[in-house]
């Protein structure tokens, strides 16, 4: 069965296990993805109490990725998704900080005044601008349906 994890931009959590058999041999394993990192921390955790009762230790770590999906045979840029990603990330920060200031205004004065309302409009479309430069550097993840 497939599952819907790792969209395009998204972090992706692994559990990495190494683990020591009773006769000494090593071996590293590693379990995921996971859309977060508790299911990965239990991997770890489970193997440590696994192969304590089964006379041996595990000890293990969790790794992050962030995910860029291409077509098989095409290159990945992970640094073009990356910065795309900051892009999109700055624009919902501006829209967030703007939306608290007109929240504060509001509170304070019962309304927006019409400089406020302009402030506001310009953020929006810098916000816009910034989505829109994201996308031609590298394109919006589709929503998941």
């Amino acid at each position: 069965m497939a599952r819907n994890i790792g969209a395009d931009g998204s972090t992706v959590y692994r559990a990495v296990i190494t683990k020591t058999y009773d006769n000494g041999r090593q071996w590293t394993s590693h379990e995921g993805p996971y859309t977060e990192p508790g299911p990965a921390r239990a991997r770890v955790s489970f193997w440590r109490n696994r192969m304590e009762r089964n006379g041996g230790t595990a000890e293990g770590h969790i790794e992050q990725a962030h995910t860029v999906w291409t077509r098989v045979g095409e290159d990945a840029d992970p640094i073009a998704a990356a910065q795309a990603q900051a892009y999109r990330d700055a624009a919902a920060e501006m829209e967030a900080c703007q939306a608290d200031q007109d929240d504060e205004e509001r509170n304070r004065h019962g309304f927006l005044d019409h400089e406020s309302e302009l402030q506001g409009a310009a953020v929006r479309d810098m916000a816009a601008h910034l989505r829109k430069r994201a996308d031609a550097i590298h394109p919006a993840p589709k929503e998941q349906q």
